[in-house]
């Protein structure tokens, strides 16, 4: 069977998907100091799956730590309470969680989404197969 299609030569990648909770992979993990506070910090940058690329960062101080607790959960990687932990870049590189993202309107780069927060009751998501998880796949 052949199906007729036209080629538009546009990225059949959303900028931004609709509010909700996505699984989601972290492609993409670098320490850095934060602009704001001085605090240490990793941005991350999260693939949806089947979805755009979504930009977040922990910033490690007394303000954010529910954050930090509630990433380490919902990837898995939670210790005891009263436990510390050090936390690299790349080894959080490729951990699985599911996001509740919303979406901004960027006057730069228009409709975006933000993580709103990581979900902690669903689990971990599995993860795709290698072809399905392949963007650069033309189909």
């Amino acid at each position: 069977m052949a199906v007729k299609h036209t080629f538009g030569d546009e990225d059949n990648r959303p900028d931004a998907v609709e509010a909700g909770v996505y699984p989601a992979t972290i492609k993409t993990a670098s320490e850095k100091i934060s602009k704001s506070s001085g605090n240490e910090m990793i941005e991350i940058i999260w693939t949806v799956d089947n979805g755009p690329d979504v930009f977040d960062y922990l910033t490690f101080g007394p303000k954010t730590a529910y954050k930090v607790d509630t990433f380490l959960k919902a990837t898995g990687n939670a210790p005891k309470k009263g436990e510390e932990v050090e936390i690299k870049a790349e080894d959080i590189e490729g951990q699985r969680a599911f996001l509740e993202l919303r979406v901004e309107d960027d006057p730069q780069y228009g409709r975006k989404n933000k993580v709103n927060k990581y979900i902690t009751d669903k689990g971990i998501p599995p993860a795709l197969p290698e072809a399905e998880s392949d963007s650069n796949k033309p189909f």
